[in-house]
């Protein structure tokens, strides 16, 4: 297994970012639910489901043709062609979305910003650098720098905890938040924009492999809007038939399920351009070795945090946001979690497809599980409030997850260690009732509960032989020697 060490490492490092990204969202979360009024609260989660959307359209599905053609390139020439000719089309596409931005600033301004114009007028500067941001901070991960790609999702991220934070506690509220946001996009894109001019240079594009990324990215895009239609649209169907305060209730339950998917975020990130790289080699047996362990690792983390989650739903809820938060959303947590394991195991049998370069059935499969979504959700929400709307996240995500697994494995066979998986569902059952009897309340109490169900785990999973000593020894190495030799 020595030969997959700096494979892991980069997965690992990836992953270690991510989870230091998603931290830095539970930091906001109770800065601002405790510091705007809720209507204002679910104003900023409908802010932030749109930038999550618009930079998925200008992107055109190149960002993913990027990581995939850009892995391994080695020609400076050639790596300019490829960025430059992609950082061109998604600018002139960020232009023409934010656009409407501007033109319709009042309209907007009444729906999303309570009437504050000026704060819809900063709008679209900050859906333009996001669009860019987007695609351009990816050209770390396409050409493997993980420490470089990892660093700058945590500046990314931490910047903008400090000035959306730092604005809204100086009382400026939704508006110096949504400052806060254009601040940290506009230092983000300057300084990933000198890096990567350091680094590569500038070239004017030829445009020369244009129509291969755009046959590659382009059959993404349905789906990746489907997917965010099936992942972001419940907020804005919760404030047209419910409320936008409904929407403040549903939003931090959700993220706190969704913290499920960090556990998939470095297999995410890093996986695609280490398996682009043995497959167009043709050693499709280490693409199948690789892919083994990624879910058999994937499911041993992801499934107990789901459960876990599940069971201290309210308490964390309480601890973070309000009573009134916690006691209106905290079922709302055990379906997303659920959802999110599904949506992480999807990331990883996705890859297969985009190694075979199939990628029209990825679109095909988010249509039909956006369809489900926004159908169930007109039905339930006005019958079971933002519990039917966590309920058709969950089905819609099983759907888009079965789909994908079934298709995949009849274009590439691997072992995802089904009996493993089975043993971790069974010990999660097991520690989610500890953690329901323990009930605990605080931070101290949540904590020692936490650290003593995943000794219950580890312990019960070694016992069924779940990990082997030499695996235990080989993650060893791989932390031992992580930082040192990630790049």
């Amino acid at each position: 297994m020595e030969k997959y060490t700096l494979a892991v490492q980069r997965i690992s490092l990836a992953a270690i970012a991510s989870l230091l990204v998603a931290l830095s969202g539970v930091i906001l979360l109770p800065i601002l639910t405790r510091t705007l009024s809720i209507t204002s609260y679910g104003s900023w989660a409908l802010i932030m489901a749109t930038i999550s959307l618009l930079p998925v359209i200008t992107s055109s599905g190149l960002r993913d043709a990027m990581v995939r053609f850009l892995a391994a390139s080695k020609d400076k020439h050639e790596i300019q062609e490829i960025f430059y000719s992609l950082a061109f089309i998604v600018f002139v596409a960020a232009l023409v979305v934010s656009g409407p931005f501007l033109i319709f600033a009042h309209t907007i301004a009444a729906y999303l910003f309570n009437n504050n114009v000026a704060t819809a007028l900063i709008f679209p500067l900050i859906v333009f650098f996001a669009c860019l941001n987007f695609l351009i901070i990816d050209f770390f991960r396409a050409v493997q720098q993980t420490k470089k790609y990892s660093a700058l999702l945590f500046l990314q991220a931490y910047v903008q905890v400090v000035l959306v934070a730092g604005f809204v506690l100086l009382g400026y509220g939704l508006q110096g938040a949504v400052i806060g946001l254009l601040l940290n996009q506009l230092f983000v894109f300057l300084l990933i924009t000198y890096l990567i001019l350091v680094q590569i240079g500038f070239a004017i594009p030829k445009f020369t492999h244009t129509r291969v990324h755009l046959a590659f990215g382009l059959p993404l895009v349905p789906g990746e809007v489907s997917y965010w239609i099936t992942n972001s649209s419940d907020r804005y169907l919760i404030g047209m038939l419910l409320s936008v305060a409904a929407v403040g209730y549903y939003s931090p339950a959700y993220t706190l399920g969704t913290t499920v998917t960090l556990v998939a975020s470095g297999f995410t990130l890093m996986l695609l351009p280490i398996l682009a790289k043995y497959y167009d080699e043709h050693d499709t047996q280490e693409v199948r070795t690789i892919m083994k362990y990624s879910v058999k690792y994937y499911a041993g983390i992801a499934i107990p945090c789901a459960f876990a989650l599940s069971a201290l739903s309210k308490p964390l809820l309480l601890l973070l946001t309000t009573p009134e938060i916690a006691a209106n959303g905290y079922l709302v947590t055990p379906f997303v979690a659920a959802a999110a394991l599904l949506l992480g195991a999807y990331t990883l049998f996705v890859h297969i497809v985009a190694l075979t370069k199939n990628t029209a059935v990825i679109g095909t499969i988010w249509v039909l599980s956006a369809a489900l979504n926004f159908g169930a959700n007109l039905v339930l929400i006005p019958y079971f409030g933002i519990i039917g709307a966590a309920l058709t996240t969950f089905l819609a995500f099983l759907l888009a997850f079965v789909l994908t697994a079934v298709y995949s494995r009849r274009q590439f066979k691997f072992d995802f260690s089904s009996r493993f998986v089975f043993k971790s569902l069974c010990i999660s059952i097991v520690i989610c009732v500890f953690l329901l009897l323990w009930n605990p309340t605080g931070l101290v109490s949540i904590l020692l509960s936490v650290s003593v169900a995943a000794v219950i785990y580890i312990g019960i999973l070694f016992v069924l032989r779940g990990f082997t000593i030499e695996e235990v020894r080989f993650f060893y190495n791989v932390f031992k020697g992580l930082l040192k030799s990630a790049d």
